[in-house]
């Protein structure tokens, strides 16, 4: 009974077509691997995107940190550098104010040296503004360097006119008068219109001048 059933069941088997089983290569085309390497590349963007983030926020927050530092070190400088040149600039003219003054006069010397070689009658200039400044009567006595004394006496006439209530002037040559200015006596002291006595006077204006810096 049995070996018939099977003699017809391999008859079966023998006439049927071989089956093969395909391997790994074809359970994969027939069960298909899940397609996630899109999500995951879209995680590893998101996961490079906020660590770039994060990177770049405290980046720019530790230099923004180390340039307000650095600013307040180069600004700290510059405060002193600028106290250090006002400092300078107080003593340089504390040392150079004698040295302005004499610079100075000596400009003017050379300036007025010149104008009265240039202007001979400028020693009549000097002497107007003089005898203006004579208020008491009498004889007064006017006083110029040799090389003025011809041009005064030529213009004694016109000088009298400036001479106030003086009754009478006299005019004498002094070398200690430099040229293009002069001295007068009267009866109630001495007017000095020196050209010596104008620079005293320039110098001292000037010596005023530097020491009020």
């Amino acid at each position: 009974m049995y070996s018939s059933s099977i003699f017809k069941n391999t008859a079966i088997l023998a006439d049927a077509e071989p089956f093969e089983l395909g391997g790994v290569e074809a359970l994969e085309e027939i069960i298909p691997e899940p397609d996630n390497s899109e999500s995951i590349g879209s995680r590893i963007e998101s996961l490079e995107r906020e660590a770039y983030e994060k990177g770049f926020n405290a980046g720019e927050k530790a230099g923004y940190e180390f340039g307000r530092k650095k600013a307040e070190v180069l600004f700290s400088g510059i405060e002193g550098v600028l106290n250090e040149l006002s400092t300078f600039k107080q003593s340089l003219y504390s040392k150079c104010e004698r040295e302005m003054v004499e610079l100075s006069l000596s400009i003017a010397k050379k300036v007025i040296q010149r104008e009265t070689v240039i202007k001979e009658d400028g020693v009549l200039e000097c002497l107007r503004a003089a005898l203006r400044a004579v208020v008491a009567g009498g004889q007064i006595a006017v006083r110029v360097n040799p090389k003025d004394l011809d041009m005064v006496n030529a213009n004694r006439a016109e000088l009298a006119r400036f001479s106030g209530a003086a009754k009478g002037m006299s005019v004498e040559s002094d070398e200690t008068i430099s040229r293009g200015g002069c001295a007068i006596s009267t009866n109630f002291g001495e007017i000095d219109a020196t050209i010596e006595t104008a620079l005293q006077e320039v110098e001292e204006k000037l010596n005023d001048a530097y020491s009020g810096n």
